[in-house]
């Protein structure tokens, strides 16, 4: 029989996920530079010219990390999957790359919009030799504040009731969480509305007082 378990917003652990960096609140303030455990990063949006890095960074991850973001064996991927990842609608879809100073991808995480217009599912995943280091904390934060801006107010997901470590992440983030258990599988639901707060502060300055720090400009910008 399915339990229901809820965390109420825990404004302690969001605001330490927000700490020293500022998220960028729309797609057009991306890329963004930061630095994240001491590495160089840069979180930028995902799209069809970085096909060949994340197909690699797919290549390069263990058969247990594939397989408990994607339930199911590590196999190549085709070129349907890539094309899901990688060409999709901006109107449903928001998804984001963490990168270090050389480009090597570090995390990965989207956000996609279904049939209900406030409603999204969402999923992430971090390379096997950046893990433990709050690079997942701190992508899904920056993506659920654009997910947010976006109007989707509620987050969805199925998690391996195995996957401990997502689980602890989900609830490191500091949003309303719902959890629905059943034997194998774990619906989750986050409350994004908890984050109007700050999409709608004026004057905005980083956390810890230091100018914010942006990326390369694009291409348009």
């Amino acid at each position: 029989m399915p339990r229901y378990l809820c965390w109420p917003q825990d404004e302690v652990r969001l605001g330490r996920g927000l700490a020293g960096w500022q998220p960028a609140l729309s797609r057009a303030e991306l890329p963004l530079a930061m630095t994240l455990a001491g590495v160089t990063c840069l979180l930028a949006e995902l799209g069809p010219a970085d096909e060949t890095r994340i197909v690699q960074a797919f290549e390069g991850l263990s058969q247990h990390s594939v397989y408990l973001r994607f339930m199911r064996a590590k196999q190549h991927p085709t070129a349907d999957q890539v094309t899901f990842f990688l060409h999709y609608p901006r109107d449903k879809q928001i998804s984001l790359l963490l990168s270090d100073s050389l480009g090597e991808p570090l995390a990965q995480a989207q956000s996609i919009r279904r049939l209900h217009p406030d409603r999204a599912e969402f999923s992430c995943i971090v390379a096997d030799h950046f893990q433990h280091r709050g690079a997942g904390r701190r992508l899904l934060l920056a993506l659920a504040i654009l997910a947010r801006g976006e109007g989707i107010r509620e987050w969805t997901a199925e998690v391996l009731a195995q996957n401990r470590p997502m689980l602890a992440l989900l609830k490191s983030l500091g949003l309303p969480l719902t959890l629905v258990t059943g034997r194998e599988l774990i619906f989750v639901r986050l409350d994004l509305s908890a984050l109007d707060p700050l999409l709608a502060r004026p004057g905005r300055t980083q956390v810890d007082g230091s100018p914010r720090q942006r990326g390369p400009k694009t291409k348009g910008e």
